[in-house]
């Protein structure tokens, strides 16, 4: 009888509704039973004279049938909070992770890769073919498959403990941001607050059953109230539970504490980049990045910090000036944000609900699909009739020249209190030995609030965030076409991946753009291109708080991962850090790194990213500039120069190829 499991099925699209908690461990299960089969198979084969069509790409077909399992159970998990299903979701993982460990400490299997690195057919591997391999060989290495096997077990033991961990802090973390709310009766509290955040927390009131307004430590939430918040005491209030989230300090004090745990961490993570002979945590997170040393991520970050001094001294001595004005006394953490947006207001005479009217979301999505057409010739159609695994879930088919080129699933709104916005791999193309080509397919999640029955209004930021997952999702369906080799984002260093999310953002900050972009919510009228410039020089103003965290969050990272001996605790690298950045305020009743999910969420060593990839994008922006932000000609040059080629060769000599510059130059 056949098995009707339907993860086992073959399909094209995720058959998510059918799938129940009881079907993921058999399915595991049985795809590693026939996974291990045939890597015997493959090894038995590919020992002596290795190819790349039965080595590389039936490799790859081994590992893509279990990566796609894995990520359309992850993408389930977050519609469920079903005791059996999570339980489930941790054994399959489990039992995966095992899987994947066992296949990078499979001697044979490296012996092969080895063998056929050494053959005389891969000197005349195409780029494309020998970043590949190079790659795949450094993987098993970084998995210790050199390693004794006595340290090859305590290796397997590190990476146990720091999965563990880092699970438990993700856990108290979100213990930490459902334990808190404040509930508010009296409306003058919520004075400044934009009408639109002030009927998201009276939502928030009704399905908690109580009258007034609830606030949460949803991100959005307090960022919006730390800007908006007249209620100095209110703003207090929220900033210290924000910022002493899952620590021995707060509200909760001690009951969610991560700060042991991040120690536990860091420790763990020292040992196993010592065990692979690396000095410290970083050198090893580096090993698949653009940068290749922790000397070359710290003087990047501090030339930031340099050339950053003048709009520090200048943003600081504003905001302070209003703070006087305004008689604040002793300016407090909690007033800065608040100061800043007034400033903001002030110079540009624009606030973010001036312009959210301008940019409902169904209008944006289509204007964003044109603009693509424009920049790449690629036509993106949505599709219906598909199975979904929630309501209010969207899926696009992108083509060109009549041709399917991959898939993206949407999912506009919040699905739980804590998401934040991102963008996964679901499938990536890559071409079997037999020429068949694997379609693509990404999954982009923007945690907008609202339902499907409302009108999404996006304000700047929330239309950022549309633009940079979207950039992510793009990269996905675009990078390396014409290579028979896998491509997707999972292969590409975190520096590489996070630029097309900021290189995309650079449209919202461009006054044509944004006036292509709008039409009013009812008139459908354009946003006046007054408006456009003024947010523009909006989003440059007092921005330079933003950019302090940013650097600060990634010196502490570097010196968190790269100082475990010199006997500073968690706090004083931090405090560190802050001081030598030394825009924002010291403060030592907050615990920042308690909850920097980041640390446990694979960018650990290398949140530096953000920033880099940032300055990386500007600078192939300026191209777009200089020619036309729809100039299709760019277009197409960007797609060819720095898309098309994926990791066959440098992002940075892609960048540097398309913006015209002389070699040798890095940001």
């Amino acid at each position: 009888m056949p098995d009707l499991n339907p993860l086992l099925q073959d399909y094209h699209l995720p058959p998510f509704s059918a799938i129940r908690a009881e079907h993921l461990v058999p399915a595991i299960d049985a795809i590693v039973l026939s996974s291990r089969a045939e890597v015997a198979r493959i090894i038995a084969s590919q020992r002596h004279h290795p190819n790349w069509d039965d080595l590389m790409l039936a490799m790859e077909a081994v590992t893509s049938r279990i990566d796609e399992v894995l990520s359309v159970i992850y993408i389930l998990d977050s519609t469920t909070t079903d005791p059996r299903w999570l339980e489930a979701s941790a054994l399959a993982t489990f039992r995966a992770s095992a899987f994947t460990q066992e296949l990078t400490g499979n001697q044979g299997l490296y012996d092969c890769y080895k063998a056929l690195a050494a053959s005389s057919s891969a000197a005349l591997f195409d780029a494309s073919r020998q970043s590949l391999l190079k790659r795949t060989l450094k993987k098993f290495r970084l998995a210790g498959i050199e390693l004794e096997p006595a340290m090859q077990k305590k290796r397997v033991m590190l990476d146990h403990k720091i999965a563990g961990h880092q699970q438990l802090f993700l856990t108290r973390l979100e213990q930490a941001n459902n334990a808190w709310r404040k509930h508010i009766t009296d409306e003058s509290r919520l004075q400044g607050l934009t009408p639109t955040l002030k009927a998201r927390m009276a939502q928030k009131a009704r399905a908690a059953n109580v009258q007034g307004w609830l606030i949460t430590l949803n991100d959005e939430i307090y960022r919006e109230c730390m800007a908006y918040a007249q209620d100095r005491t209110l703003r207090e209030e929220i900033f210290v539970a924000y910022n002493t989230r899952a620590s021995d300090l707060g509200p909760h004090a001690g009951q969610f504490d991560n700060g042991p745990l991040l120690q536990m961490l860091r420790v763990s993570r020292h040992q196993k980049a010592m065990l692979l002979g690396y000095a410290n945590f970083v050198e090893l997170a580096l090993e698949l990045q653009m940068l290749e040393t922790r000397d070359q991520v710290l003087d990047f970050i501090r030339d930031q910090i340099a050339s950053s001094r003048t709009v520090f001294a200048h943003d600081k001595q504003v905001l302070e000036a209003l703070g006087h004005e305004l008689g604040l006394t002793g300016l407090q953490p909690w007033d800065f944000a608040f100061l800043a947006q007034i400033i903001r207001q002030r110079t540009c005479g624009v606030s973010e609900d001036d312009l959210r009217v301008y940019f409902p979301l169904e209008n944006t999505l289509s204007q964003l699909f044109a603009l693509v057409k424009q920049l790449f010739g690629i036509e993106i159609s949505e599709l219906y009739g598909f199975d979904a695994w929630a309501s209010g879930i969207r899926l696009f088919q992108i083509t060109e020249h009549g041709e399917v080129l991959g898939q993206i699933f949407f999912v506009p709104y919040r699905q739980n209190d804590g998401g934040y916005p991102y963008a996964i791999s679901l499938r990536n193309r890559w071409t079997t030995a037999e020429s068949r080509r694997v379609q693509p397919m990404a999954v982009l999640f923007t945690q907008f609030e609202g339902t499907p029955d409302e009108t999404c209004l996006l304000g700047h930021r929330q239309l950022k965030i549309l633009f940079h997952e979207f950039g992510h999702c793009l990269q996905q369906l675009l990078v390396g076409i014409g290579y028979r080799t896998k491509m997707g984002t999972d292969d590409s260093g975190i520096d590489s991946a996070e630029f097309f999310g900021q290189f995309f953002e650079r449209w919202c900050d461009s006054p044509d753009c944004l006036a292509w972009l709008s039409s009013h919510f009812k008139t459908g009228a354009s946003l006046p291109m007054a408006m456009a410039r003024q947010q523009a020089l909006y989003t440059d103003t007092q921005s330079s708080w933003e950019q302090a965290e940013s650097l600060t969050l990634a010196l502490f990272d570097m010196e968190v991962h790269g100082s475990q001996d010199d006997g500073r605790t968690i706090e004083h690298v931090f405090a560190s850090a802050n001081r030598e950045v030394g825009h924002l305020p010291s403060l030592d009743t907050v615990r920042y790194a308690n909850s920097f999910s980041h640390l446990v969420s694979g960018y650990e060593g290398g949140y530096y990213a953000y920033q880099w990839s940032e300055v990386l994008a500007r600078r192939a922006f300026k191209r777009f500039e200089r020619e036309g932000v729809f100039n299709a000609a760019t277009g197409r040059a960007f797609r060819e120069q720095v898309l098309a080629p994926g990791h066959s060769r440098s992002l940075l000599e892609s960048v540097r190829l398309f913006s015209e510059e002389p070699s040798g130059r890095a940001p």
